[in-house]
């Protein structure tokens, strides 16, 4: 049976948690990274958890911190971040800006296959989310974008893949199926909502 710091040291170096914030070693679920147990914690129970100290929405914490804390991109990216110094807010985004959003570089095939498709029968997700885009026009669930130019420059390490204005944390794949359907004229919605990460003090 592997230790905690075993388990971790699988995913990242220690120089890699180590340089994490505070309040990102405070985010960490309690469950088993390494294979699933009946004692890991749900993403209800760790919304609940956390909810007193941190703003973080449960469909946030769903998609992003509960699956993906271990992910090296995930953590150098944005380990960095103060989460008692954050705002995720629901806001509604047009197309034009959704085209804007930057998405690194790891993770910019998963857009473009995404945006390959030619009908909603092609497209790889739950038939649930496939009735969800034919009958509204977007998303079921809104991803997580990061609003950069809120976060003071000295605060962004330069070992972090950030860029400038809006980058796409999670739903790489949604976003690619936006531009899919956009690409076909299959109809969108005006606007589409999506979960923005935002400085406090900007």
């Amino acid at each position: 049976m592997l230790s905690e710091i075993e388990v971790r040291r699988l995913y990242i170096d220690d120089v890699e948690w180590e340089r994490t914030s505070d309040s990102w070693k405070d985010l960490k679920p309690y469950r088993n990274f390494n294979s699933f147990s009946i004692s890991d914690e749900s993403v209800e129970n760790y919304y609940l958890r956390l909810k007193e100290r941190f703003n973080i929405p449960k469909a946030v914490l769903e998609q992003w911190l509960y699956g993906l804390y271990y992910d090296r991109n995930c953590v150098n990216n944005y380990g960095w971040i103060d989460f008692d110094g954050i705002d995720i807010m629901l806001e509604d985004l047009s197309l034009e800006k959704l085209r804007e959003v930057r998405v690194i570089d790891d993770y910019r095939d998963y857009v473009e296959e995404g945006a390959s498709y030619i009908a909603y029968e092609q497209l790889p997700c739950l038939e649930k989310d496939k009735d969800h885009w034919k009958s509204h026009g977007t998303w079921r669930t809104p991803p997580v974008i990061l609003d950069v130019k809120g976060f003071p420059h000295d605060v962004i390490p330069d070992y972090s893949d950030i860029g400038s204005g809006m980058q796409l944390i999670e739903g790489h794949s949604r976003l690619g199926y936006l531009y899919a359907i956009a690409n076909c004229n299959l109809g969108l919605a005006d606007t589409h909502k999506a979960y923005v990460v935002k400085c406090k003090n900007a």
